[in-house]
């Protein structure tokens, strides 16, 4: 617990001495989310139905779209799968439900 509660210590510090850039890494994260959700208003109707799928499908695949470019980098130099791949695929999950359904 200890360790854990240091680690949370270390991680707020860096969040609050790089604020400048996580608040960057946010907006364009959810430009991104925007964006391609944009793209996708003419594929589904415009329907009740048709917009739900739309956010819940582009929900899901922009974390993993986002976590996948950096995995591929690490596979093709390292040659095995990127350590934390789901947990980073969580918190930008975390990062684009937060800024785009609680704060809008």
């Amino acid at each position: 617990m200890l360790k854990q509660s240091l680690l949370y210590l270390l991680l707020s510090m860096l969040v609050i001495m790089f604020a400048k850039y996580a608040k960057l890494f946010v907006l364009y994260t959810d430009l991104f989310y925007t964006y391609i959700n944009t793209l996708l208003a003419p594929l589904f109707g415009s329907g009740f139905a048709g917009e739900v799928f739309r956010n819940v499908l582009t929900l899901v695949l922009v974390p993993l779209v986002i976590a996948a470019i950096p995995a591929l980098v690490y596979k093709l130099i390292k040659r095995k799968h990127m350590p934390y791949f789901i947990e980073l695929t969580w918190v930008l999950w975390l990062i684009i439900a937060m800024s785009s359904y609680l704060i809008h």
